[in-house]
């Protein structure tokens, strides 16, 4: 196992405004992160390059830096809605679009898996939603891992997870487990890690208090991360520790940001040798 980190990390500000991913990667290089999460949820924000038909150069740039400074992307994170059967039908085209060229910028930038959170519904109703974009990860050879989520009409349930991956019969599913969503609904984490076995391909490490999805470093809050290493040695697991931690520094200085880096760093190691 490895740390690595979503490129959120440091891009929430004071102000609640978000600084784009290119502009944080060398900043990850510098402090020594070189396994990094690329955070397409930036195609929420309607006025993301990324939504427009210029988004090839910001792949380009992405790529240019990924080679620049050695790094490497070992999953990204598709952009979300929750209740996707709701939408009006333009809507909803306009996020189908934007999930599928998450899948063609993970094939262009030679990225293993993309993050998707289940929409609002039943197993059935997102094996329905999800089939073509599983046919479409197959060709591009990425792997979709499905998350794990927290608010009561979403899948929050591994046993369901485990069904949603399990009836898709394909290489090309998994499971992403998030313990700050598992630890808020009160999940046994490790009984969790145990039945997921194989089907865990990636993890958004976060902790919190059993209340609020928080997005803190371990240790930060409550969830038990020495036996939860422990459940993913005990199943073989060799992927990576991804931190999805971008509330702890959300009020530093820009200057002070860089210490953030480093004390997540410093965190992961200690993880690692738990």
């Amino acid at each position: 196992m490895k740390i690595a980190t979503s490129t959120n990390l440091i891009s929430y500000n004071r102000d609640n405004t978000k600084t784009e991913m290119v502009n944080l990667l060398p900043f990850y290089a510098k402090e020594g992160m070189q396994l990094l999460d690329l955070n397409f949820c930036e195609m929420l924000n309607p006025s993301s390059i990324l939504r427009s038909g210029e988004y090839p150069s910001y792949i380009q740039r992405l790529d240019h830096l990924k080679r620049q400074h050695s790094l490497t992307f070992n999953q990204s994170h598709a952009p979300y809605v929750g209740d996707r059967l709701s939408l009006p039908e333009s809507e909803a085209k306009e996020f189908d679009k934007l999930l599928a060229r998450s899948l063609e910028c993970n094939m262009k930038l030679s990225i293993p898996i993309l993050v998707v959170h289940p929409i609002k519904g039943s197993v059935e109703d997102n094996l329905a939603y999800y089939r073509p974009f599983v046919a479409q990860a197959e060709k591009a050879r990425v792997k979709l891992a499905f998350e794990n989520l927290n608010d009561l009409d979403e899948i929050t349930e591994i046993g369901d997870l485990i069904a949603l991956t399990d009836a898709f019969a394909s290489d090309s599913v998994g499971i992403c487990y998030d313990f700050g969503h598992a630890h808020m609904r009160g999940h046994d984490i490790q009984s969790d890690i145990l039945a997921m076995k194989e089907r865990l391909v990636a993890t958004h490490v976060a902790d919190n208090h059993g209340e609020r999805d928080e997005h803190l470093l371990p240790f930060y809050g409550t969830i038990d991360w020495k036996r939860a290493v422990q459940a993913l040695r005990n199943i073989g697991y060799s992927g990576d520790l991804t931190y999805e931690c971008m509330f702890f520094n959300q009020h530093l200085p820009s200057e002070l940001k860089v210490f953030a880096i480093r004390q997540a760093k410093l965190v992961g190691e200690y993880l690692l040798a738990l």
